[in-house]
């Protein structure tokens, strides 16, 4: 079977403070164009952890080879995370090497090239799980990643189960995304490379001011600009349940890689 292909595409490294979204359910061509509109650079939607068998394509707010045509059409850049276990799941090395290797299959399935970045959610992982065997699940997801072309990055949430050291010299990831949590994330130690994207619970500013015709429906009282779990008015619709992130170039030069056409 002849896999689809996301045609007139290029792979970018992102610049440094474009302003994006993710969000974990499928959007429009018709919000996406509002989107972009209104200012922002980037989307980032989502890939399954388990295999199609068991996660069939499209379902549980996964994207899709329509949805990421619509998504590029746009004029909105793009790239993938894939979905977390639920609350307090155990890592090892076998597991990480399963799920990176359905995150593969599964953009391979959606005509995403190798070459740009796909995310680990590393986040809410069992207390009880040993940092080196958290480690191990990771750079096995790498590995497995690897395999089809893809570059791996990791969204460094809450209870994700290691330090500066751990997270920054003991795994193989060269993209990190800071979550909007403010205790978790591991500060970036002198020499450390430090994160390529932000996940702020509220916007500057001077962010803000990159936006227009966007007002934002906060739903948990974070106050002044709020930029997390929030609804997107746009000109004419609303996208929910959205998180806003920002890009940077990290300490080493690093920016995540993302498609655009």
């Amino acid at each position: 079977m002849q896999l689809p292909n996301l045609k007139n595409v290029v792979i970018e490294s992102a610049p440094d403070g474009a302003l994006g979204f993710d969000v974990n359910h499928p959007i429009s061509l018709n919000q996406a164009k509002q989107a972009f509109e209104s200012g922002f650079s980037f989307c980032i939607r989502y890939v399954p952890r388990l295999e199609l068998s068991i996660n069939p394509i499209g379902s549980n707010g996964d994207i899709t080879f329509e949805e990421a045509n619509h998504i590029l059409d746009s004029g909105l850049a793009l790239f993938l995370v894939q979905h977390v276990s639920n609350k307090n799941w155990v890592a090892t090395g076998p597991k990480g090497m399963r799920y990176g290797k359905n995150a593969a299959i599964y953009a391979a399935n959606c005509g995403f090239p190798p070459g740009m970045n796909i995310f680990l959610d590393l986040e809410e992982v069992n207390s009880a799980s040993p940092a080196n065997d958290i480690q191990d699940f990771c750079n096995e997801w790498i590995d497995a990643l690897s395999d089809f072309g893809y570059l791996s990055g990791v969204y460094v949430g809450s209870k994700n189960g290691l330090n500066a050291n751990q997270l920054f010299s003991g795994t193989k990831f060269e993209h990190y995304w800071h979550a909007a949590s403010q205790a978790d994330p591991p500060t970036p130690r002198p020499g450390d490379r430090g994160y390529q994207l932000f996940q702020p619970l509220n916007l500057s500013s001077a962010q803000l001011s990159k936006l227009k015709n966007v007002n934002f429906i906060d739903k948990h009282k974070l106050g002044k600009n709020p930029a997390f779990e929030i609804d997107l008015k746009l000109a004419s619709t609303v996208i929910k349940d959205v998180d806003l992130d920002i890009t940077v170039t990290d300490k080493k030069g690093g920016n995540l890689q993302w498609i655009r056409r």
